[in-house]
């Protein structure tokens, strides 16, 4: 815990109102209203009743505040409670010494018995335990506003991821009914028209699906970008081509959710579809020292040098942070041969 300036300025705030109420009680006990008295605003009078000891005070535990509160409190509360048994007698000899050494340099009166000595010292030590039993309470007070604060927030934070959820459950959920709504108006000898809203109904009841799921069959999620890609050829047509290459015995592999499918898309918005001509896109997954190995290369109109691709959309940096918050696995990506994007992950 910092040390900042609010507290501070509580805290000398709090020794100031002490040294005034210690002065003034010891004022009064000493003939404040007898004659020859020095009056109650004087100066050397309050330096030498109460300034000197509560100055030499704020300067002593400004050290042990910072040690005990910023450096063994994070780590132990309760050996930082504990260290005061070790910081009482060290704070009370030297604010005691430094006062007997500045009453003697000055002349200033100083009971030097037994009874006085007892007395003072004692003082000092209660003095002690009372401020830092404020400082921690102070301490507690603002860990708890904080936990307090913290926890609103969580709980602000499930309920926006609630709502969330609900809605990227009836957003797919609504289109998806929309989309049989449509194919039912749709005459019988538009049958292609027909067929391609299937389609896309499909996609959109899978994406539903996967999103409510962590792990899904490597055989489903293939199924789902077959549909995809099948959709994006009839608008680039003779200029896209895709192959998948995966092993029957991968295919009940589980895997996260819509992992190929930004990478699918990303080829094809920034690589495919820019480019004049044919291209290619090939998925291959195989399966090596019990991880999958997944390759998505194109041959579009690759990466330009410069260029930070990783901000290029928010399919290829959102899939990069799922892999490495699911995996600890990383997202490579390199120009493919002759031309294109190369792009691979292991899980």
């Amino acid at each position: 815990m910092d040390i900042k300036r609010k507290p501070i300025l509580k805290f000398i705030l709090f020794y100031c109102i002490a040294a005034v109420f210690h002065y003034t009680a010891t004022w009064i006990y000493y003939g404040a209203f007898q004659e020859g008295h020095p009056p109650y605003f004087h100066i050397e009078e309050f330096f030498s009743a109460a300034g000197c000891r509560f100055l030499y005070s704020l300067l002593l535990t400004i050290p042990i505040w910072y040690i005990v509160v910023n450096i063994i409190y994070p780590k132990s509360v309760l050996i930082a409670y504990l260290s005061h048994l070790l910081f009482l007698p060290l704070f009370t000899i030297g604010v005691y010494q430094m006062l007997a050494f500045t009453k003697s340099y000055f002349g200033w009166v100083f009971i030097w018995n037994r009874t006085g000595t007892v007395w003072t010292i004692y003082l000092i030590a209660v003095f002690y335990l009372l401020q830092f039993v404020v400082i921690h309470a102070y301490q507690y007070h603002q860990a708890y506003k904080i936990a307090l604060q913290e926890k609103a927030e969580l709980k602000q934070a499930a309920l926006q991821s609630q709502v969330t959820a609900l809605k990227a459950q009836l957003n797919p959920h609504f289109l998806h009914n929309l989309f049989n709504s449509i194919n039912l108006s749709i005459p019988q000898e538009n049958e292609h028209t027909r067929e391609l809203i299937i389609a896309l109904s499909d996609l959109f009841r899978y994406q539903n699906k996967a999103s409510q799921k962590d792990l899904v069959l490597l055989r489903d999620e293939l199924e789902f970008i077959q549909n995809y890609l099948n959709l994006i050829k009839i608008r680039l047509k003779e200029r896209l081509e895709f192959e998948v290459s995966v092993h029957e015995e991968l295919l009940d592999a589980k895997i996260p959710p819509m992992i190929l499918q930004p990478l699918v898309e990303n080829a094809i918005t920034h690589g495919i579809a820019p480019k004049v001509g044919t291209s290619k896109l090939s998925i291959a997954i195989s399966k090596s020292n019990a991880k999958l190995h997944f390759e998505i290369a194109d041959t579009g109109k690759g990466i330009k040098e410069g260029i930070d691709f990783w901000n290029k959309g928010l399919g290829l940096k959102n899939t990069r942070l799922r892999l490495k918050q699911l995996y600890n696995a990383d997202l490579s990506v390199l120009p493919n041969t002759p031309t294109g994007t190369k792009v691979s992950f292991v899980i």
